[in-house]
């Protein structure tokens, strides 16, 4: 009876069966190995290069508006294709592999097999891409021009820079669960995030349901979502705000459907 001792019960029920397990095990795979300290170093280091260059590169500080776009451009942009490149592999990879197969045969839900990525990888980036990159940035700008940028506007700064993220991890892994491949998934997760620019210039109601301008003014116009709030202007949509949020829900509900129609 000893042997027993080695099984965990599980005591969910309906779709939530296996979550607890499944969220311990991705939580595992980013604080459990080199992988959410790696990733610490890449964002810190390059947001923290990248605007130290320009806050103490010159003799007089830039405008704190200029400080705020170039801000939200580092943590914003570049931070997403590491999110896409993180997400391409989190369903595909599994499904290639047969871990998915063997995953779910045991009491796992196809519903807590997708949900517990989306927790584990969500917080991950949050804390390695978003919150420790951020104090590091706020940290830099105090220092430098001596007016550090006000606390609420700046929290709403990063939930605002999440969101962003937050709708390319969502995508990705639904792509993930629509695919076989990791070409098709990357290669259109990145094309939306380079070409969404293009794309509002072609067709500017575009510019209501991208995230683009979440992070990033199109033109000289302050009117992005992150740098107004970070100098406390209010001249952004806050509807895109929630828009983003409504289709970073849908991508993972999409997900879930089409990986519960998945056959192993």
């Amino acid at each position: 009876m000893s042997g027993n001792s080695a099984f965990q019960l599980v005591s969910e029920r309906g779709w939530r069966r296996g979550l607890g397990g499944m969220l311990r095990s991705e939580f595992g795979r980013w604080w459990g190995t080199r992988m959410w300290w790696v990733q610490c170093l890449i964002w810190v280091g390059i947001i923290g290069f990248m605007l130290s260059a320009i806050l103490f590169g010159a003799e007089d500080a830039p405008p704190s508006e200029e400080v705020a776009v170039l801000y939200a451009i580092f943590a914003g942009l570049f931070p997403a294709v590491g999110v896409v490149i993180i997400m391409q592999g989190v369903v595909v990879g599994e499904k290639k592999s047969g871990t998915a197969a063997w995953v779910l045969s045991k009491p796992v839900t196809r519903q807590a097999f997708v949900i517990s990525k989306v927790i584990a990888n969500s917080l991950g980036m949050l804390a390695t891409m978003v919150v420790l990159p951020g104090i590091v940035a706020y940290t830099l700008t105090a220092v430098a021009t001596g007016n550090p940028w006000n606390l609420p506007g700046f929290l709403s700064a990063l939930g605002v820079i999440f969101l962003s993220h937050f709708f390319f991890l969502s995508l990705t892994l639904m792509l993930g669960a629509f695919f076989s491949s990791r070409g098709p998934v990357i290669g259109i997760a990145l094309a939306l995030l380079f070409l969404q620019q293009n794309l509002v210039g072609w067709l500017p109601f575009l510019g209501k349901v991208l995230p683009w301008k979440l992070v990033i003014p199109i033109g000289e116009q302050l009117d992005a979502v992150a740098p107004c709030l970070l100098v406390g202007s209010h001249n952004y949509s806050p509807i895109l705000v929630a828009v983003v949020a409504l289709e970073s829900i849908l991508f993972v509900l999409i997900g879930l459907w089409r990986f519960s129609r998945e056959e192993f």
